[in-house]
C-alpha cells in the first residue's frame, strides 16, 4: 500500500463505469443482430409480405396520379406486376414506381374479376378492383378503389 499525503491508497477491484457501458453496447448490438436474423430465410417470401407490398405500392400509385395527374396504370401476370404510365413517348409505356416487381417463387397473383392492364384513378370513377395473391394454401385479397387499398387474408371457411 502506498501513502499520499497522509491517505493510503488501495487498488479497487471492479469495472469502471465506461467499461460496463461498453459491454452493454456489445450485448445490445448482438442482441439486434440475433433478432434481425431470426426468420431471415423466409422474409419477404410470404404471400402476405406481398399483400402488403401491393397495397402499399398501389396506394402510393394513387398518391402519384393525384400529384401528377398523369395517367398510371397496374399491369400484373401470375409472376408479378409493374406500374406504367400511358402518356410514353414512343411505346406508351414507361416503367413507373421502381421497374417490374417480381413474386417470390411459388406466389402467384390474379384479377378478381378485373384484366390487366388497372388504371389507377383515386377521382373514384373507376370501379373497386381486387386481386388475389396465394402461396400453397395460404390466400389473400387486395381490394383497391382507387385510392386506399386494403389487403387481408382470405378464410377457406364458408360464411355462415
Amino acid at each position: 500500500m502506498s501513502r499520499v499525503g497522509g491517505h493510503s491508497l488501495k487498488r479497487r477491484s471492479g469495472m469502471t463505469l465506461v467499461e460496463i457501458l461498453v459491454v452493454l453496447a456489445i450485448v445490445g448490438v448482438m442482441a439486434g443482430v440475433v433478432t434481425l436474423g431470426v426468420g431471415a430465410a423466409d422474409r419477404g417470401m410470404g404471400v402476405e409480405t406481398e399483400a402488403n407490398r401491393l397495397a402499399d405500392r398501389l396506394r402510393l400509385a394513387a398518391d402519384d396520379v393525384l400529384v401528377t395527374r398523369r395517367p398510371l396504370s397496374l399491369a400484373f401476370d401470375g409472376e408479378g406486376y409493374v406500374f406504367v404510365r400511358g402518356d410514353a413517348s414512343a411505346t406508351g409505356v414507361v416503367d413507373a414506381l421502381a421497374g417490374r416487381h417480381a413474386l417470390p417463387a411459388g406466389v402467384r397473383m390474379v384479377g378478381l374479376g378485373v384484366a390487366s392492364p388497372v388504371a389507377i384513378d383515386p377521382d373514384g370513377a373507376q370501379p373497386v378492383a381486387a386481386f388475389g395473391l396465394a402461396k400453397g394454401d395460404r390466400r389473400w385479397r387486395v381490394t383497391f378503389d382507387g385510392l386506399n387499398a386494403v389487403a387481408e387474408p382470405v378464410s377457406d371457411e364458408a360464411p355462415a
